[in-house]
C-alpha cells in the first residue's frame, strides 16, 4: 500500500518528504495521471495541484475510475479541493477550508485556487491565490484593520483582476487604491515576519497529508468508501477512451489497433469474433452477439445477421468500445498484427510528431474529416457513402467521424508513403507524379490541413 501525492505550487515537495518520506511524489495532476498501474487497490492518492489552462485538466470520471478500483481518493487547496467538493456524493474526501469554502458558495470559480508557474524547475507560484487573499482578510477583520463590508469590495476588486496578474506587488497596490492603507501595511508586516502566514493552500494541503498518513496505517482495518451507487452507469464511452489511451501497457495500443482497423483487409472478421467471443456487446458472452441483437433489436433482426451487408449496418448500431486494459480483448482484436505493422506504427506516429513540432501552429484537429473519409475511402476501395458507412461498420468504427479520427494520426506518413512508393514503381515519372499529386492536395484542401 502506498501514499501517492500529486503536488506543484501548493507545498514544496521537501516539505512533503520532511513529514512524510515514504509518499510517492508525483507533480500536478493532468489528464490520464490516474489511469495509471503504480495506483493499485489499497493505495491512498491526495490530489492538490493540478494542471490546467493550456492543457487538458484531470476530469471527474477519472477519479471515480479510480475509486471504483479501491482507491482512496483524498483532495485538498486547489484542484484537488475543487474535485473533492463536486465528487464528495461519491466517495471523494474533502479536507480543508479551501474545500469547505468551495461546499458553500464562498468561491465557485476555477481562478479562486489558480496559480500560474513555470513548467521547469520550482514549481513556486507566481500570483497569490484568492484563496489565501481571503484567508488574510478574515485575519485583518479579526484584527481591527478591516471591516467586513470593507473586505467584501475588496474581495471584488481583487476578484476583476486575471488571476496571474495578482502578484504580490499588485496586491498590495490595489488594496492601496481601495483606501485599505491600514490593512495593506499589516497586511505586508505580517507577510515580511512570517511568508506562509496566510497561505490557506498550503495549511490544508498538510492536513490533506497528514489524514492520508492515518488512513494508511489504517488500511487494513477497514475498506476505502468506493463510489457511491447510482441508476446511471458513469462509464461512458469517453471513460472508456481514456482508459484506452491511458491505462494500456504499451502506450500506444489503441493506436496499433487503429492501424489494424482501417489497414487490415481482414479486419472485418477479427471484429465478427469480437462481438461473438467477448462479452463487450454489453451482454454476458454466453448470451453471445446474436442473443443481444435479438434483445436490443427484436427476434426478426437476428436472420439479418446472415446477410454480410445487414450485418454492417448492425454494427454501426451496436458497436461496442473493446477495452484494451484487458489483455484477452486486445489479443483477439490484434491477432492478425505483425512486428512490421508495429514498426509501421511507430515511424507513422513519430513522422506527425515530428510534423506537428516542424510547423508549431498545426495540429490534429486541423487534418479535416472530409479529407480522411476520402482517403478511408481509397484505402477500402469503396466509392459510395453508403459503402464507406458500412465498411466503418464491419471494422469496430460506429460512425465515419470516429473512423475518420482513428486515422488522423496516420495521416500525413500514410500521403508521404503513397508518394515515395509512386516515386519506386515509377521513376522517370516521378517528379511529374509529385506535381500532380500536390494539385491534387491543394484541390482537395489536403495540402493545408495535413
Amino acid at each position: 500500500m502506498a501514499v501517492h501525492v500529486f503536488v506543484g505550487p501548493s507545498c514544496p515537495e521537501p516539505l512533503v518528504l520532511q513529514s512524510h518520506p515514504d509518499f510517492v511524489l508525483h507533480g500536478p495532476v493532468k489528464h490520464g495521471d490516474l489511469f495509471s498501474a503504480a495506483l493499485a487497490e489499497g493505495d491512498v492518492a491526495v490530489i492538490v495541484d493540478g494542471i490546467y489552462h493550456h492543457r487538458l485538466a484531470l476530469r471527474h470520471k477519472e477519479i471515480l475510475d479510480v475509486l471504483a478500483r479501491g482507491i482512496t481518493v483524498i483532495g485538498a487547496a486547489s484542484i484537488g479541493a475543487l474535485r473533492a467538493a463536486e465528487l464528495d456524493g461519491f466517495g471523494m474526501i474533502g479536507v480543508g477550508r479551501v474545500h469547505h469554502w468551495y461546499r458553500t458558495g464562498v468561491f465557485e470559480g476555477d481562478d479562486a485556487v489558480s496559480v500560474a508557474h513555470v513548467e521547469t524547475g520550482s514549481p513556486a507560484g507566481l500570483n497569490i491565490p484568492l484563496v489565501n487573499l481571503h484567508t488574510a482578510m478574515l485575519a485583518g477583520c479579526d484584527a481591527g484593520v478591516l471591516r467586513p463590508d470593507s473586505a467584501q469590495h475588496l474581495m471584488a476588486r481583487l476578484e476583476s483582476e486575471y488571476y496571474p496578474l495578482r502578484t504580490p506587488e499588485r496586491v498590495l497596490s490595489l488594496i492601496k487604491q481601495c483606501d485599505e492603507t491600514a490593512f495593506a501595511d499589516w497586511y505586508a508586516q505580517r507577510l515580511s515576519a512570517e511568508p506562509d502566514a496566510f497561505d490557506q493552500k498550503r495549511a490544508d494541503a498538510l492536513e490533506a497529508f497528514a489524514l492520508a498518513e492515518r488512513l494508511d496505517s489504517l488500511a487494513q482495518q477497514s475498506s476505502p468508501p468506493g463510489v457511491a451507487g447510482g441508476a446511471r452507469d458513469w462509464r461512458t464511452e469517453y471513460h472508456r477512451r481514456w482508459r484506452n489511451r491511458f491505462a494500456t501497457e504499451p502506450p500506444d495500443l489503441h493506436h496499433r489497433l487503429a492501424y489494424q482497423q482501417i489497414f487490415d483487409p481482414g479486419f472485418p472478421a477479427v471484429w465478427w469474433d469480437f462481438l461473438n467471443a467477448s462479452s463487450a456487446a454489453g451482454s454476458p458472452a454466453s448470451e453471445g452477439f446474436r442473443g443481444h441483437v435479438r434483445r436490443e433489436l427484436g427476434p426478426a433482426a437476428v436472420q439479418w445477421l446472415d446477410d454480410p451487408a445487414m450485418r454492417a449496418r448492425i454494427t454501426t448500431v451496436i458497436c461496442p468500445l473493446p477495452d484494451l486494459a484487458d489483455p484477452r480483448e486486445a489479443k483477439l482484436l490484434l491477432r492478425r498484427e505483425s512486428a512490421g505493422d508495429r514498426a509501421r506504427v511507430a515511424d507513422w506516429l513519430e513522422q506527425m510528431r515530428q510534423h506537428l513540432e516542424t510547423h508549431p501552429g498545426r495540429s490534429l484537429g486541423q487534418i479535416r474529416e472530409a479529407v480522411c473519409t476520402r482517403l478511408l475511402a481509397r484505402i477500402w476501395g469503396v466509392d459510395t457513402d453508403d459503402e464507406l458507412a458500412m465498411q466503418s461498420g464491419r471494422r469496430g468504427f460506429p460512425s465515419l467521424r470516429q473512423a475518420a479520427g482513428a486515422f488522423r494520426p496516420f495521416a500525413v506518413a500514410y500521403l508521404s508513403d503513397q508518394t515515395a512508393r509512386t516515386a519506386e514503381t515509377a521513376p522517370a515519372a516521378s517528379a511529374a507524379s509529385a506535381a500532380s499529386a500536390a494539385s491534387a492536395v491543394r484541390t482537395s484542401g489536403e495540402r493545408d490541413h495535413v
